[in-house]
């Protein structure tokens, strides 16, 4: 009942929004002669060094040579490149698990006892492994077209700031346990081990293409996020701002001092009696509190819980519950007009689904007049 109208809702305002930036995805699509959308300037000169040779090494045909080979060694499809790429897996789901371990507090305790020091050896070893293959990258990059053949675009694309990320920490860790600033075991050195988790990107570059598309993606996508994301700001907003203003003073969400009765008399009245908490006070000083909805930030706080459709309070006035019922439909909406425009532009962007589709027979039609 609810999903279906919101469902309707996104559809609309995803085809007026999409409808409006057309023939800036157009023009975008002539600038490239295979381009897909959310294309940017990275595919567009990619494009544009398909069929060329990469540069010559400044050092001499020797440097090339080395070049190409670390290149094939980390990229080709030989066995011993192939062996590589799961040595490193390995090491990657390695240092995962170890992450995981570390923080029972069993398994710590016991290898804190250890004469050996399986940890600080394993991660020891895993940082040299990352940086050499950092290194390598880095000298392979003028022989590799992915980064443009340039070692500035590779550090500074999606892989290369993975690989920077898998080394960084460890190093930062050493420079401030040196200067005195840290020691192992500490909260800092918890930290930066925990930050280890994030070497498991490095799984992704060596089989898939999913990450290194997102940004295409979110482009693709940027003009139905921007006016999703200010609808949702507005409706957000607004509703708090009803939200404040009904429920500030409503009595289920009132606590009062233990002295002061639930409810009483005309001339002793309750914690329950009084039109508003300021009322309350005013006959009670200090005694009388509102544990919800008393401000707009907190008031803010807890409808952004509620647009995800987690309801902790439901004891609202009636006019509150007008405002519930929208959020329900609103809530659903606002997460479906984004949600559904990525899955579409994530189709787009790898060159399937309905945007594909049309682009091929505008294709084969102008093959024909030909």
């Amino acid at each position: 009942i609810v999903s279906i109208p919101a469902g309707l809702i996104a559809s609309g305002f995803s085809e007026i929004v999409e409808g409006r930036v057309e023939k800036k995805m157009r023009h975008r699509r002539s600038m490239a002669k295979r381009g897909n959308a959310g294309d940017d300037w990275y595919e567009l000169r990619l494009a544009e060094l398909e069929n060329q040779d990469p540069p010559h090494s400044k050092l001499g045909p020797a440097c090339d040579e080395l070049q190409f080979a670390v290149h094939n060694f980390l990229n080709g499809d030989s066995g011993l490149a192939l062996a590589f790429r799961w040595i490193m897996a390995i090491v990657t789901c390695g240092n995962l698990l170890a992450v995981v371990l570390e923080s029972i507090p069993e398994v710590a305790k016991y290898l804190a006892g250890m004469e050996f020091d399986v940890v600080g050896t394993f991660e020891l070893a895993s940082v040299a492994f990352f940086s050499v293959e950092y290194i390598l990258r880095l000298f392979s990059a003028p022989k590799n077209n992915q980064a443009l053949y340039s070692p500035w675009t590779y550090a500074t694309t999606f892989f290369g700031l993975v690989d920077l990320i898998s080394i960084l920490p460890w190093f930062v860790f050493m420079c401030l346990r040196t200067f005195g600033n840290a020691e192992s075991g500490s909260e800092i050195a918890d930290i930066f081990s925990v930050l280890r988790v994030f070497r498991i990107l490095q799984i992704e570059g060596l089989w898939g293409v999913a990450f290194s598309r997102l940004d295409n993606v979110f482009r693709a996508s940027k003009e139905v996020l921007k006016a999703s994301a200010l609808m949702a700001m507005i409706v957000w907003v607004g509703c708090a701002a009803l939200f404040y203003i009904f429920e500030q003073n409503n009595p289920n969400f009132r606590e009062c001092d233990p002295s002061v009765p639930l409810f009483g008399t005309e001339n002793d009245p309750g914690c329950y009696d009084f039109a508003t908490t300021t009322e309350c006070n005013e006959f009670y000083p200090g005694k009388c509190s509102q544990t919800a909805f008393s401000d707009l930030p907190s008031t803010l706080f807890l409808v952004a819980v509620f647009l995800q459709g987690e309801w902790g309070l439901t004891d609202f006035t009636w006019p509150g519950r007008l405002v519930c019922m929208f959020l329900c439909v609103a809530g659903i909406g606002l997460y479906a007009i984004p949600v559904g425009c990525l899955f579409d532009s994530f189709g787009a962007v790898l060159g399937i689904g309905d945007g594909g589709e049309e682009e091929e027979e505008e294709e084969s039609e102008k093959d024909k007049l030909d």
